[in-house]
């Protein structure tokens, strides 16, 4: 299971969403959690998001949509990926869920933001941001 409490030690990044977003998401997530790791994830974060306008937020910030250059911190790789809705997802095209691990833990970061967390395995995973892209 996805544990946001390995952040005891870290201080959890802002979470930027548009109301639109937030609304898509919130329901994603009341509608997954009970069977998705990931699903759990996105409603902890749904649950203490900033809404804002696009414009609002200090940064460009990951949403439904967004291209992001990432960072997985367990190996260093560094992808491309855009964030999508579960239906629109394709590792082909590079196109994750927001309902993946790492989508949900992407949504609503900025560039230079990090989030880690232990997946079902126990092992340690984290992302960071390097260019998001609308």
């Amino acid at each position: 299971m996805l544990n946001t409490q390995t952040q005891t030690t870290q201080a959890l990044p802002a979470i930027y969403v548009t109301e639109a977003d937030f609304e898509v998401l919130t329901n994603l997530a009341e509608a997954t959690a009970d069977r998705a790791p990931a699903g759990r994830v996105l409603a902890d974060e749904m649950a203490r998001a900033v809404i804002v306008e696009p414009g609002e937020a200090p940064r460009p910030f990951v949403r439904i949509g967004s291209r992001v250059q990432f960072q997985d911190l367990s190996n260093d790789q560094v992808r491309d990926v855009r964030i999508s809705l579960p239906r629109d997802a394709s590792i082909d095209d590079n196109r994750i869920s927001v309902l993946s691990p790492v989508g949900a833990a992407l949504i609503g970061l900025t560039a230079g933001e990090a989030f880690h967390w232990t997946d079902p395995e126990g092992r340690a995973r984290g992302v960071r941001v390097l260019a998001v892209r609308d």
